[in-house]
């Protein structure tokens, strides 16, 4: 298997990609340990470039140093929202595949699934070099890489299910995800408040 065509096809032409990882066979618990490593790795990576872009703003930094809500910038915390993250949008796929004819495994859609998340990690980790040369070009290639996510893995799901329109799919699995998302966060954040913020003594 060669990682850099299989880097590119992503990048280009996602529609290719299920029949070129047919080939890889992977077991359930060789994905939850690679989303376990994907989620590890982009949450220090986020955790890192946040922190940069924060410290660039002196009142945003300051907005940060004395903020209860600073502690979503830790990579732990980070780590745990990318594990959600990730397995939010393996569940949306599978809720959605009731609604097709094609029977796909756990494991065929996880590999891809995840594979998709690696090149996203690569595309974010070459937005370092912009955050040093202008915060704006950042933000406009992270923008980038979420069109580039959610159209790549759209074309992947509709290869995968046979669904017809990759432009409908991404549209219902969006706002899926995107809802799914807030209301763990909205958990996720509740949780680590009243275990973190809430036990700290008022002086």
């Amino acid at each position: 298997m060669d990682l850099k065509q299989l880097l590119i096809i992503s990048l280009r032409r996602p529609t290719a990609l299920p029949n070129k990882l047919s080939q890889v066979k992977l077991e359930l618990n060789t994905l939850v340990e690679g989303a376990l490593f994907i989620a590890a790795t982009t949450s220090l990576l986020n955790s890192s470039l946040d922190r940069l872009i924060f410290k660039s703003y002196e009142n945003a930094s300051k907005l940060l140093e004395n903020n209860s809500l600073s502690f979503i910038f830790d990579p732990f915390s980070m780590f745990a929202f990318e594990l959600i993250f990730i397995t939010t949008v393996i569940g949306s796929i599978l809720f959605f595949s009731n609604f097709s004819n094609q029977n796909v495994s756990v494991e065929e859609l996880g590999k891809n699934v995840l594979f998709l998340f690696l090149v996203a990690f690569i595309f974010k980790f070459t937005q370092v070099f912009f955050v040093f040369i202008s915060i704006d070009l950042y933000y406009i290639f992270r923008f980038a890489e979420i069109l580039w996510f959610i159209w790549a893995l759209s074309s992947v799901v509709v290869v995968l299910y046979k669904y017809k329109s990759i432009l409908l799919t991404a549209f219902l699995g969006t706002i899926t995800v995107s809802l799914s998302m807030g209301l763990m966060f909205i958990i996720f954040i509740s949780l680590l408040q009243s275990l973190l913020v809430g036990n700290t003594p008022n002086v």
